[in-house]
């Protein structure tokens, strides 16, 4: 069994030194420094801690148990620091300062590293077994009494068991977790126990719930005094299955009046300890590499804070938003007036999308449910044209009832394959893209899924990074001017009761009532002389009503529009076989109040101009060997209705996309792994082309791999990228390296390039 049996060490101060010992047993401490040729790096636990007397003098000294890293050395610094306790709430937080970890400089509070992720921290009685709680000790066994205590000297969440009559089988604890572990995860199990006899043992197994297989087993010794154990253990078997721990005391409680306690429990991951992520409070500096659960994941510098107290003078110069517990931003706003550059994000209008009476996780705005591939016309071909090569970010919410992957493209461009899950809700995906020109006359965003999906606030904005969200309607504003938005509110007056009022339900409303306008376009003026409906409008006492005009005038002043249906995408599976999926897309022209007297349907010729598709009917079917695409990836059509001298006319654009995914995968592997310390770097890269699940990469010649280097220095990426970097094999020193960089592989297959960083 997979108990983990960690090596103990004895760090002493030196007797001269005059320093004293502030680490106690259950602490987790941490060393780390870069020495002339490496990284040194312990993270040990606490076991215990006292002081030795060597040639008359006071040693302190603490015993540790390594969980991972170097082993302590003569000659070594030896400077450990108290990162969290397994045990002692004020002892869980610590400051962490860096010039020289990635994404440095920064300084962190960190706190509760291993009780906040803890997925076993009892404070209660009270616990059934094979249920999961991780607040309560559940007893397991027969003839015993229980007795919870809060605190007590030397020890804290006591659970005392007394035996009152002897009894078969498991006789102790029966923790079950909350949460699933998986292979090859490894656990620190700590607590502190004692008995009433004098010595003994508790044995300890871990596994599932049902009993079926134990990932762990194990045994420690318990005396009459408290004393604090760990126990290691690593995950053997898959996660799908719940799993428990269970601390038999049978032989400690086998006579009536027998009793032990357990106290301080606490099953924690390694990782959970080992590394800062979610344990972050508040940081100053570099904030890259921070997932918070309201704003993902930051970047760029600045300061971070869970709670923020500022008195006196508080100045502001940029963008001000304020949201709800949630974090969104559609409650208050202050800031540039034009960063979504979307047209009508609240309607979210992808083609082919259907409104699901769902509220928006922004807060504002609808909730459409798509079923098929779709594109999204979020702003001008000249709009497009204007920014070539600037860097954008588009952002949307999305929730999922099925997995899968979804597909974005800008335009025929990829931009992100996203995987998605049920279990995740409704999340913010982000993906930043440097703009790409294309023969599309309008700038769209293609969205390619198999399943239905459910949408909400999109935004597209320039820049790198995702910002709070800014809801836009079919009218931009183009400034670069600053002002305020309020979701409600209102002005004037006090805030308890303003002049004109902005209310929870989307109205505006004057103090005394006499104005208003509901967020259904009804309203009325001068305390209610004045009324309008949708189909009514109300002046002094004269109502004018929709059925009283005659059927010629409620004909001509109904709105006539068209609207075209159908998809939008034709998927080629292998860039080098011309078969398209679906074979043919069935596009359907609707008129809404009015029949045509002629139908027309056109297309966009490369030469810009408008040509006749030969179709007269309300259906089109198009496939990908119409010979208005004239070896172009994008085609929009154009269909008008005619009745009289009107005319009608709406858009669609269609494009054949390449995904490549299910063929052709280009694998990067390094010879001597991919992190390496203090500038020492000796590896080989090599790179190896997959079609399916058979490796081609001896068919393509050596000039068709191409190796490009990306870091912070610019100009030494241009150096570097001047030279010749081809073949399938790249061999990289620390000439090559400062810091970090990233390569980048490039095979051309086809005309088309296939690329993997690494």
């Amino acid at each position: 069994m997979s108990e983990y049996i960690c090596p103990k060490y004895k760090i002493r101060i030196d007797p001269d030194s005059h320093k004293t010992q502030g680490l106690q047993a259950g602490d987790i401490v941490r060393r780390q420094y870069v020495a002339r040729d490496r990284s040194v790096y312990s993270l040990m636990a606490v076991l215990e801690s006292g002081v030795d007397v060597i040639s008359g003098k006071d040693s302190p000294y603490f015993v540790g148990a390594l969980l991972e890293g170097d082993e302590p050395c003569s000659g070594e610094l030896l400077d450990f620091v108290r990162l969290t306790s397994l045990c002692d709430l004020s002892r869980s937080g610590a400051l962490y300062l860096t010039a020289t970890d990635d994404q440095a400089p920064y300084m962190d509070v960190i706190d509760g590293m291993a009780t906040e992720r803890s997925l076993c921290f009892p404070v209660q009685d009270g616990g059934t077994v094979d249920i999961p709680d991780k607040t309560k000790y559940a007893v397991s066994g027969e003839g015993i009494a229980t007795e919870y205590r809060a605190s007590a000297p030397g020890a804290d969440r006591i659970l005392r068991m007394t035996c009152l009559a002897a009894a078969d089988g498991v006789r102790g604890l029966k923790q079950t977790l909350e949460e699933n572990v998986d292979h090859p995860e490894r656990l620190l199990v700590s607590f502190r126990a004692r008995a009433s006899v004098g010595t003994g043992s508790m044995a300890l197994n871990f596994g599932y719930t049902n009993g079926e297989k134990y990932d762990a087993q194990g045994t420690v010794p318990v005396s009459s005094d408290w004393e604090f154990k760990l126990w290691v253990c690593t995950v053997e078997y898959p996660g799908r299955y719940s799993r428990s721990l269970t601390i038999d005391c049978r032989t400690l409680l086998d006579n009536a009046g027998d009793w032990c306690e357990v106290a301080d429990l606490n099953i924690v991951r390694l990782s959970s300890v080992s590394v800062f992520t979610g344990a972050t409070k508040g940081r100053v500096g570099k904030l890259s590499g921070i997932v918070d659960p309201v704003f993902g994941l930051l970047d760029g510098y600045g300061a971070y804070f869970q709670n923020l107290y500022a008195t006196r003078n508080v100045n502001i110069a940029g963008t001000l938003t304020a949201g709800d517990e949630h974090g969104f931003s559609s409650t208050f706003y202050v800031g540039r007036i034009h960063k979504n550059v979307l047209l009508d994000s609240l309607s979210c209008a992808f083609s082919g999308s259907r409104q699901v009476e769902e509220t928006s996780p922004a807060g504002i705005g609808r909730c459409v449910l798509l079923e098929t591939d779709s594109s999204l016309y979020a702003q001008s071909g000249e709009w497009r044209s204007a920014h070539l090569g600037q860097p954008c970010c588009f952002s949307l919410w999305i929730r999922s009832e099925e997995s899968g992957i979804i597909r974005f493209y800008q335009d025929e461009h990829l931009l992100v394959s996203l995987e998605v899950a049920p279990a995740d809700g409704w999340i913010r995906h982000k993906m930043s893209f440097l703009l790409r020109p294309s023969d599309n006359p309008q700038l769209s965003i293609v969205l390619s899924a198999s399943f239905p999906v459910l949408l909400s606030a999109p935004q597209l904005e320039l820049g790198t990074a995702a910002t709070p969200y800014q809801a836009t309607d079919e009218i931009l504003n183009d400034t670069d001017d600053y002002g305020a938005w309020f979701n409600r509110g209102g002005i004037g007056g006090t805030i308890q009761h303003p002049l004109l009022s902005l209310n929870e339900d989307g109205s505006i409303a004057s103090r005394d009532g006499s104005f208003v306008i509901n967020p259904d376009g009804t309203g009325h003026f001068a305390g209610g002389r004045f009324k309008w409906t949708r189909d009514t409008i109300e002046l002094r006492g004269v109502t004018i009503r929709w059925e009283d005009f005659d059927e010629e005038t409620q004909e001509l002043l109904k709105p006539r529009s068209v609207s075209l249906t159908g998809g939008s995408a034709f998927h080629y599976s292998d860039a080098l076989t011309p078969v398209a999926e679906p074979a043919q897309i069935a596009l359907v022209a609707v008129e809404y109040n009015f029949e045509p007297e002629s139908r027309l349907w056109e297309y966009l010729a490369s030469d810009g101009a408008w040509k006749d598709a030969g179709n007269r009917s309300s259906l089109f079917e198009m496939t990908p060997a119409f010979h208005g695409w004239e070896g172009r990836d994008t085609l929009t059509l154009r269909y008008t209705a005619t009745v009289g001298t009107e005319k009608f006319c709406t858009t669609h654009t269609l494009f054949k996309l390449y995904d490549g995914d299910s063929s052709y995968t280009v694998y990067v592997e390094s010879e001597n792994g991919t992190t390496f310390r203090n500038g020492i770097v000796s590896t080989t890269l090599r790179a190896r082309v997959y079609r399916g699940g058979e490796e081609i990469t001896e068919q393509i010649p050596d000039g068709n791999f191409h190796w490009m280097r990306v870091s912070s220095d610019s100009q030494a990426d241009a150096l570097w990228n001047s030279g010749q970097h081809e073949g399938r094999e790249l061999e990289i020193s620390g000439d090559d390296v400062w810091r970090k960089a990233v390569f980048d592989c490039e095979v051309i297959i086809s005309n088309k390039i296939t690329e993997l960083w690494h």
